[in-house]
């Protein structure tokens, strides 16, 4: 006589395991993405130039405006900063001072936007002392994070050796005697 297999038998799963399966990978499906832009390098590509990204599809957004200066270009120490250009789609600009051939970038803050016009107010530009200098206003797409990390240097002197990406475009101004209202 042989002795009876140990076997177990299998069973159809039930609705209650379906169920459970379906929620387990609908969550996965979700947070997938967000974990993944969190875990991964910012690697989007950039636009060097004058001009943003182009959107996704011309014919369903207009076309990207090339960043321009509408304020004086001979500006105060502290200065109102004006223009046009179009904000790169899921990012921010930031706006770092450099004076031409000084590998130093200076962090100075966010720009606002309102459609296609941008305001940076209250921007210091140079010491009372460089009345007369050339700068340089470098505008940078920034990632989320990279706004939560420069943030933190919000009104204070904060030098990098380059800015996070490739710049949008460089604009150049010459500092004037006017200490100006900061």
């Amino acid at each position: 006589m042989s002795a009876p297999e140990n076997t177990r038998t299998r069973r159809p799963w039930g609705a209650a395991q379906w169920t459970f399966l379906g929620v387990v990978l609908a969550a996965l499906i979700g947070v997938t993405p967000a974990l993944l832009d969190r875990l991964l390098p910012d690697d989007s590509p950039t636009v060097t130039g004058s001009s943003p990204p182009p959107a996704a599809s011309p014919s369903t957004s207009p076309s990207p405006v090339a960043f321009q200066l509408t304020s004086a270009t001979q500006v105060p120490q502290c200065a109102d900063l004006t223009g046009y250009g179009t904000k790169p789609p899921g990012r921010e600009v930031g706006l770092f001072i450099q004076v031409p051939g000084d590998s130093k970038y200076y962090w100075e803050k966010i720009i606002t936007f309102d459609g296609d016009a941008w305001r940076a107010d209250r921007v210091v530009i140079g010491a009372p002392a460089d009345a007369g200098k050339d700068f340089n206003l470098v505008f940078v797409p920034m990632s989320v994070q990279a706004v939560v990390e420069f943030k933190k240097h919000d009104g204070t002197p904060y030098a990098v050796d380059n800015p996070p990406v490739t710049p949008l475009t460089t604009l150049r101004v010459t500092r004037t005697t006017n200490l100006g209202s900061c």
